[in-house]
Order: C-alpha cells, then structure tokens, then sequence
C-alpha cells in the first residue's frame, strides 16, 4: 500500500442500493450511436466500448465501475463517410446551409438551443457520472452553455447590423462605399476536452454553424454520452451533413478527417479540413496540426495547457485572496485550463497566507458528486492519482512538504487535495501544469523573481494579482507582456462570456467567446463602389432580412 493511500475514503463510495432515485442511469437508454448524413446510427456491441464511470460503487469490499452505456468505436472509414457527407453539404460555400440566409440559421440554432434545454437534467446526470463533476456544477455546465448559446445569436444579429451599415471613405480624390459581409469558412474539426465536454463542445460547434460552416465534431474520451444526448438536437435541426458527431479512438478518426484532400468538382484541390478546433494538450494538438494534408491553409483555434500564476503582495487582503483561491485552483478537482496552478504570495504574508489557505482546503467537502456542499469529487482518468503523487513525492524530496492535515492522500478516484509548500525551481510542480488538486505556494522575496518565472514559462494563459493598485498595476502592466489576461483581485477564468477567451505561446491561438467566436469562423467580404446606388442595388438587404 502506497504512503498516500487513505483507506478511510472507501465508506464515501456508495454501495448501488443506496444511491438515490434520481441520480441512478440506465445502460439500455445509451447505447453506442453516432451522427452523419443526418442519420442516428446504433452500432452493435462488436463496434463499441463500455462507458463506465470512476464514481464507484462499494461490492462488499471492494469498488467497482458501473456501466453507464456504450461507445461507437468508429473506423477510419466511418471517419471518411462523415467526411464526405460534410464535402456534399458544403459543397464549395454553395450547399444549402452555407449559402442559407442567416435568419434561417437563426431559426435551426435558436431550436437547438430550447431541445438542449429541454434535456438538462439528463445531460447533466451523465455529466455527473462520466466526469465526477458536482450535479450542481454539471448542471451549471449545460444551463451556461444554453445562455452561451442564444447570447451568441444575439450577438450574431449585433454583428450583422453594424456589418451592413455602409461605409465611407475617400482614396485618390473619391469617395467609396461599401460595406460587410461574412462568409463561413468550411469544412470545421472541433475536438473537445473532458473536463468541460458540452460547454467546450457547443462554445466552438455553434458559432461554426452559425456561420455557414459545417462541423465535424470529435467528442471526448470523458463525457461521450453526454454529448450523445445532443445527437436527436442536431438531427432535428440541422440539414443532412451539416453536422455529423463522431464518437471513439481519436487516434482512427482524428487521422482519417485531418490527412484527407480532395479534388471534388466544386474546388480547387485542397485539404478537406478548413478549420481545427481543439481543446486539449500541447502534443495532442501539435500531432493533429502535422496529420493535416496542407497545415500551412489549416486554420487554427486552440485552447492548450497554461501554468497560470496567482500573486499575493504586500498590503493584499490576505483573507479574501486565501479564499477566492481555494476556488480558483481547486474548482472542479483543479481541472480547468483556467485554474491557478501555483501561486506566489510575498514572504512576509507567506506563513498567514499559507495556513488560512490550509484550513480552507481541509473544510472542503470530499465525496460523491450528488452529495450536498461537495468541492471534491472522483477524478476521471485511471492514472490521476498515480500522476498527482508523483508530482508529490518529487517536491517532498525536494524540501516541499503538504501543509494541509491530510493533503494527497487517496483512494481509487478520490484524492484529498494538498497545499504544498514551499515550492521552489528544481521541482516539477514548479513549471508543470498538474490539472489536478494539488495546490503549489512559492514564497518571493522580489516580484522581479516572479517575472523572470514568468518569462522563463512556455505558457501563456492568464495571471492574478492581489494587493494595493500602487503596486498590482505595475506588476499587471508586465505581467500582460506575457499572459493574454490578468485578473486584479480576482481568479483566473473563461467568463464572462462577453470577454475574448485566449492565450499566447503553448497556451493557444485564437480567441473564442461570442463575437470573437463568430469572426474566428468567418472571413470578411468588403463589397465597395464609388456609387452608392450601385452598391445598393448589388446589396440590396439594408438590413437584410
């Protein structure tokens, strides 16, 4: 038995007659199924997977995976049909989706937006189950991506009418008017990550189709049935290939779409793929950018790792910063790109600092992801915990120790999370990202030693600041050199959604977020002429309809 094993834990796993009425899941109502050409495909169990869940049951003394449902473990041929019926509703830009007005895309994404609300509590229970996310959190998840949703259209119709609003301007002694249109761009691979897999998986899939463009969309190795209740949403709303959900080994699929090029009779020869969006790993990413056919058309949207750095100066409220943190570095497990993955806190607040952040990590709740008030729920990945307590052991043997009564030890998928402290360069959990709930301290005695971290770090997410404005806003002020975000007395995040979600170096490329997200996948068309009447004759719709 490992040093960090805590088999106290085991009772905080249920046995399956003791799980409430309204969180259990029916196998039989998921089976492996899979969008294209319009069509709902159940494949049988040859071609599947079962999808278990790491939120155990008790069996007598020991823990088991309850079954949830099944995984279409799609070919690379299946990849290819998925392909082709994307090629023939494209159609070169000319299909019917691309080529639609935009109030009949309004009208498809509006429906789809009341079917995913309509099904919220049973896409949030597998959430639950798929991910460990808390219900409550996995309920949030779907109803946030709901609002994402129709406050994307209402930033659409925004976006449009200032578009067709003409322009002026005068060249060579003329005057010219024009004004704007948008064109989708094509053929789109979206990829999702697991830890956010239907809020990640719509946040790119609908503003790619909102406008024009149709979507291939890889769904995550965690949260698969999830999305899989979404399939009768896109069939019902959607026209034939527009989008098609592809469920599996991404290793098959992701290969088979990006490697493939066309020569079809409505454009030039090319790659097939237009447009990647993805969410996840640095090494997953750079493999699927090399698979492309021609990388140098590929467009790219891509949310990778981040090291974010959480700072605590002198004069800082050492209370509200200690609490805002626990959240920010340990909200969902510590699993969020945004998270705060260490924190530097000057040396003469670091031993306050560090024991009211101690006792605020132990007061979190560890169990069940229905339990009420839980904050740690089972982690995902078969392998987490081993990984967490090798970050661990090598800062332990580097003079860190947990600070927290506890911190680190665990069972199966539950892991108690630990603040560890000092942490200092020469260990890993220094510049690594461990998307997981271990919470690294780092005292400093200059904030130039925070900077030259900074400027030594690949990443370049976001960072936070806490402390007086006489000092914050320089060190923010330098800090935005390097980060695409930095947050003043508050923690790392996405939202809100009005703001540019992005990164810089190995954190990512491009902006997402309603009308980041809509020009991502868009690309302006200025139609110009020295004669206002010509140009509104050839652009007749002021607004169009």
């Amino acid at each position: 038995m490992s040093h960090w094993d805590d088999a106290g834990l085991f009772e905080r796993y249920p046995a399956a007659h003791a799980l409430p009425p309204g969180v259990r899941v029916d196998p039989s109502k998921h089976p492996a199924r899979w969008l294209v050409d319009g069509e709902i495909r159940e494949v049988g169990h040859a071609a599947a997977r079962e999808v278990t869940s790491r939120v155990a049951l008790r069996d007598g003394d020991t823990l088991v995976e309850p079954l949830l449902g099944h995984e279409a473990q799609l070919t690379p041929d299946d990849a290819r049909e998925a392909l082709a019926a994307a090629r023939r509703a494209w159609a070169g830009g000319e299909g019917a989706w691309p080529a639609a007005r935009s109030a009949q895309r309004v009208a498809a994404v509006a429906r789809f937006a009341d079917a995913v609300a309509a099904r919220t509590d049973e896409i949030a229970t597998l959430l639950m189950w798929e991910v460990g996310k808390p219900l409550a959190a996995a309920r949030a998840e779907v109803t946030r991506s709901v609002e994402y949703i129709r406050d994307t259209l209402a930033e659409f119709e925004r976006l449009r009418a200032e578009d067709r609003v003409p322009q002026t301007g005068t060249a060579g002694g003329r005057t010219h008017h024009a004004v704007t249109e948008r064109r989708p761009l094509g053929k789109v691979l979206c990829v999702a990550p697991f830890n956010y897999p239907v809020n990640e998986f719509l946040t790119t899939v609908v503003p790619a189709l909102l406008m024009g463009n149709v979507v291939l969309a890889k769904t995550p190795r965690f949260g698969v049935l999830a999305n899989g209740v979404l399939l009768d949403a896109f069939r019902a709303c959607f026209l034939p290939g527009v989008v098609a959900v592809l469920p599996g080994d991404g290793r098959h699929v992701i290969p088979a779409l990006m490697g493939a090029a066309s020569a079809d009779v409505h454009c030039r020869p090319a790659a097939e793929i237009d447009v990647l969006a993805f969410i996840g790993s640095e090494a997953a990413a750079d493999a699927i950018v090399r698979s492309h056919a021609v990388p140098i058309t590929l467009h790219k949207v891509l949310g990778l790792g981040a090291k974010n750095a959480a700072v605590v100066l002198p004069g800082a409220d050492v209370e509200a910063a200690s609490s805002a943190l626990v959240k920010g570095a340990l909200g969902f497990n510590g699993q969020r790109c945004t998270a705060e993955k260490i924190v530097f806190v000057h040396r003469a607040l670091a031993d306050d600092f560090v024991a009211r952040l101690a006792a605020k990590v132990d007061a979190l709740k560890v169990g069940m992801p229905w339990d009420d008030g839980v904050a740690i729920t089972p982690l995902p990945e078969p392998d987490k915990l081993a990984a967490m307590r090798a970050l661990l052991d090598d800062a332990l043997a580097h003079g860190a120790r947990v600070v927290n009564a506890g911190g680190g030890r665990g069972l199966y998928s539950l892991m108690r999370p630990a603040v560890v402290y000092p942490v200092r360069e020469g260990m890993r959990l220094h510049h690594e990202e461990q998307f997981g709930p271990l919470v690294a301290v780092s005292a400093f005695d200059d904030v130039d030693e925070v900077l030259a971290w900074q400027r030594r770090s690949p990443y370049g997410q976001q960072a936070a600041v806490w402390g007086p404005p006489a000092t914050a806003g320089p060190l923010a002020r330098a800090l935005a050199r390097f980060v695409a975000r930095v947050n003043v007395d508050d923690v790392c995040q996405r939202g809100p959604d009005a703001f540019g979600f992005t990164a810089t170096d190995k954190s990512g490329f491009g902006t997402l977020s309603l009308r980041e997200a809509l020009l991502t996948f868009s690309r302006p068309v200025l139609l110009q002429s020295p004669d206002a009447a010509t140009l509104a004759a050839v652009v007749p719709h002021h607004p169009p309809a």
